[in-house]
């Protein structure tokens, strides 16, 4: 019998498993630790974007091709991925960058196992995996993870139910490949909700997901930070609200994503969230996107001279305040 999923962190001594199942997770502990580097901190860039990297693109002007979104992609992680300690990268874009050897060894490798697009069911959103990628596709990828971005609102319960099989599924596909299972939920606004309702709402939101998927056994959650306005909340109950996210996300890591806020903002948050406990950070396009253009030396030109160095600005906060991956661990 297959063994259910557990979360790596906390493998109670004396549990009896099968030989398979206590090499599965010793492997996928091993595999979680590379996400931080020698230092145990998270600092990742995530360049797995696909349809809304073409929006982002098209809404500057261009039309960008497959094979323009592939060099663009190349480009990026040739530059960004030695400054990190993990790289987040999609098959179909990012396969070209991963076989040209722009992501040195050391770094590790996250990749998404999502569809692009969402289904609905009534106003709520829902998932689907890739077609044509798999985590054994992953791992033949050399990846030391997968990734499950989840539009999830706890308070919608018929498309929460659906997420949250499709979570207790991709983990148990992961884990049997001694794979890392990332969870990204995304707490969004529905079209019937104001954006004053939303605001109101939020910090519930995203404390009420990670609360209802953390069992599920996901080994690493890659969340928000929990305030939605920082320019409105001060800090203490900025750092409140992270604190409320730590004790939801329990003994499963998490580490912060960008959510495309500017670097002096996030490396505040870093700061915040990693004093609450988060073990780092995986962000995205408001490290990178100042470098989008149609000209690719201007592309890589950028990528060096300003995102390179917002990164390890970021990446200096987080090994400043962030308490190292696995230090917490027993079992």
């Amino acid at each position: 019998m297959t063994p259910e999923p557990t979360s790596i962190g906390h493998l109670p001594a004396g549990t009896a498993a099968s030989t398979s199942g206590t090499s599965s997770a010793v492997g996928r502990r091993r595999r979680l630790l590379r996400l931080g580097g020698s230092r145990g901190v998270v600092a990742g860039i995530a360049i797995d974007h696909r349809d809304s990297l073409r929006i982002i693109l098209e809404r500057r002007g261009s039309a960008p091709s497959t094979s323009d979104l592939r060099s663009l992609k190349l480009r990026l992680a040739r530059v960004l991925a030695p400054a990190a300690t993990a790289i987040m990268l999609d098959e179909e874009l990012g396969g070209l960058a991963l076989r040209a050897g722009a992501v040195p060894s050391s770094v590790a490798l996250i990749m998404p196992l999502e569809a692009q697009g969402y289904e609905t069911t009534g106003d709520g959103l829902t998932s689907t995996l890739l077609d044509d990628f798999s985590p054994a596709e992953a791992l033949r990828f050399g990846a030391d993870a997968c990734k499950l971005l989840l539009p999830y609102r706890v308070d919608h319960v018929a498309s929460a139910a659906q997420q949250e099989a499709l979570v207790a599924t991709t983990v148990l596909a992961c884990h049997e490949l001694g794979l890392p299972l990332v969870i990204e939920p995304v707490a969004y606004r529905r079209p019937t909700e104001t954006p004053a309702a939303y605001a109101d709402a939020y910090l519930q939101l995203v404390l009420g997901a990670v609360a209802k998927l953390q069992p599920l056994g996901a080994d690493l959650f890659k969340v928000p930070f929990p305030v939605l306005d920082m320019r409105a909340t001060s800090e203490s109950a900025a750092l409140d609200a992270c604190h409320a996210l730590a004790e939801a996300c329990a003994d499963t890591p998490w580490v912060l994503l960008g959510a495309g806020v500017d670097t002096d903002t996030f490396v505040e948050q870093i700061r915040l969230a990693g004093t609450a406990g988060a073990v780092g950070f995986l962000a995205g396009r408001g490290i990178w996107g100042a470098a989008l253009s149609s000209d690719a030396d201007e592309t890589e030109r950028i990528a060096m001279m300003v995102c390179r160095p917002d990164l390890e600005r970021c990446r200096e906060m987080a090994e400043r305040v962030v308490k190292p991956l696995g230090s917490t661990w027993v079992g």
